[in-house]
């Protein structure tokens, strides 16, 4: 009991203990009746505050909007300020500040000094002394530059060591943002613990696609009053996720070539694992197998030609010439077949192929047959892609991938005389969000561009159905097996 009594956590561990007893008794004695988790009305975080006026009485109402303990994100709603801890509302105000960026370089491996004692962390925590041994190891192998795994007995604080670890930089001013992976049982240990010990704001990626891209929208970056990314400032010191959404998805912007290859990897859900290397070398080589099977104008042709041929310095050139790119391209089996398809004089010189032949990387006989039917298709959306981002978009292509939102993005937009619309709201806003929206989620994702709160759809028709969200996004097992058979996989 003394030494119960010494965990200054005790009394939280006996609270829970306590509830899931109450929570045990209830299922089996009132069948009947809903079980109602507490934690559904207790405030977790607080991520955004809007101020009105009451009509009636002109004064300034404030809400939040509150993510509540146990739900996702998707589940947040807008609250009165009467109705919000106002302890949170501290919290949250003191995240809005963006911190001045000094940039800390990590210690020399010489001025490493062992703790010879724990100190106090919030809620008065300390570590026991075999924690702050296993702590001082890994500060150890940090001022070294080494590469280290802690291991241990299950239930003996590995998790505290390695949050008082990071707490030990973030005191010397280092402040990330830290990236924990672990397994999706252990992440709300997690997060509940780095509360516990550290000020450190950390948050969890994880949940629904709806879930993180209001993630990533309220709990990412730091704002301008416009609305706009303020570049190089994280909201957060910590990110907490798991392996399988590292590979499904991620937060970080992306820097937009030719080749998406991070948005390929992410909506492939491949079973073997790829790289953006392995990505690229298969997209060369489908869009070469496309070139040489292509029915149409030469200049389609010798445009996508120049887009997939590597430069000499490693970088991808941007192409300006779009002459005869408003002609359509003849889709199918329908366009006019012509001999010797693949005239380009280029090949002959084209070393690069060497590595992204699609005789060679491409191996299913049934893909190759039915890439082949659809080839004109593919290179007409990807000549759409690309003039939509360097002729349509321009600057607003990379801010859109920030997160910017689409009202606040200078997109020319032509004239046009909205007669017939799809529905009575339709209007120049709608265009350019659709613009948007298919450059940053690509062809016909209408549900995932419906979703993005940084779009005009979700505030115009709400979310849309999760299941129908999630099979847009994912693809089928026979397709995956398909485009891993490309690999040789």
């Amino acid at each position: 009991m003394e030494e119960l009594e010494k965990d200054p956590r005790i009394s939280q561990k006996i609270k829970r203990f306590r509830n899931k007893q109450a929570q045990m008794k209830h299922i089996f004695t009132e069948p009947d009746e809903d079980l109602f988790n507490p934690d559904y009305v207790e405030v977790d975080r607080i991520l955004e505050v809007a101020h009105t006026k009451d009509p009636d009485t002109g004064e300034e109402v404030t809400h939040y909007l509150v993510k509540w303990c146990s739900l996702p994100y998707e589940e947040s709603t807008w609250e009165l300020e009467e109705d919000v801890d106002p302890g949170k509302i501290k919290e949250f105000e003191a995240l809005q500040i963006p911190p001045e960026i000094k940039h800390m370089e990590r210690p020399a491996s010489e001025s490493w000094q062992k703790l010879e004692k724990s100190r106090e962390y919030k809620n008065s925590n300390q570590l026991r002394e075999y924690q702050l041994e296993g702590m001082n190891w890994l500060l150890f192998n940090w001022y070294n530059r080494k590469n280290c795994i802690l291991a241990d007995e299950m239930g003996l604080g590995k998790t505290i060591q390695s949050i008082t670890f990071l707490s030990e930089i973030f005191l010397m001013g280092i402040h990330g943002p830290f990236l924990i992976i672990a397994p999706l049982s252990t992440i709300t240990n997690w997060e509940r613990e780095f509360r516990t010990w550290t000020e450190m704001n950390a948050i969890v990626y994880h949940g629904s696609q709806i879930s993180r891209q209001m993630i990533q929208q309220y709990e990412m970056v730091y704002r301008d009053t416009q609305g706009n990314p303020l570049p190089g400032l994280f909201k957060f010191q910590v990110v907490i996720t798991t392996f399988e959404m590292i590979l499904a998805d991620c937060p970080e912007l992306k820097k937009i070539h030719w080749g998406r290859w991070k948005d390929i990897l992410t909506h492939g859900r491949f079973k073997w694992h790829l790289n953006e290397k392995d990505m690229e070398m298969i997209c060369r080589a489908l869009l070469v197998y496309c070139v040489k099977h292509y029915k149409g104008d030469e200049k389609i042709k010798s445009f996508i030609w120049d887009l997939i041929t590597p430069t000499k310095d490693g970088q991808n050139q941007a192409l300006q010439n779009h002459s005869g790119l408003s002609a359509p391209v003849p889709r199918g089996r329908k366009g006019k077949k012509t001999k010797n398809q693949m005239l380009l004089p280029e090949i002959k010189n084209a070393d690069w192929l060497a590595t992204c032949n699609p005789e060679v990387v491409l191996h299913d006989d049934s893909y190759k047959k039915h890439l082949k039917q659809h080839c004109n298709k593919v290179l007409l959306r990807v000549r759409m892609l690309y003039y939509l981002k360097a002729e349509v978009l321009g600057e607003a292509a990379d801010k859109a991938f920030e997160g910017t939102p689409a009202r606040e993005l200078d997109v020319l937009l032509p004239d046009i005389d909205y007669v017939e619309i799809p529905v009575d709201w339709w209007n120049a806003e709608a265009d350019k969000s659709l613009l948007i929206g298919v450059f940053k989620h690509g062809y016909e994702r209408y549900n995932a561009m419906r979703a993005d709160p940084a779009l005009c759809f979700l505030e115009k028709v709400g979310m849309p159905d999760e299941k129908l969200l999630s099979a847009e996004q994912g693809v089928s097992d026979g397709a995956q097996d398909a485009a891993e058979r490309q690999c040789g996989k």
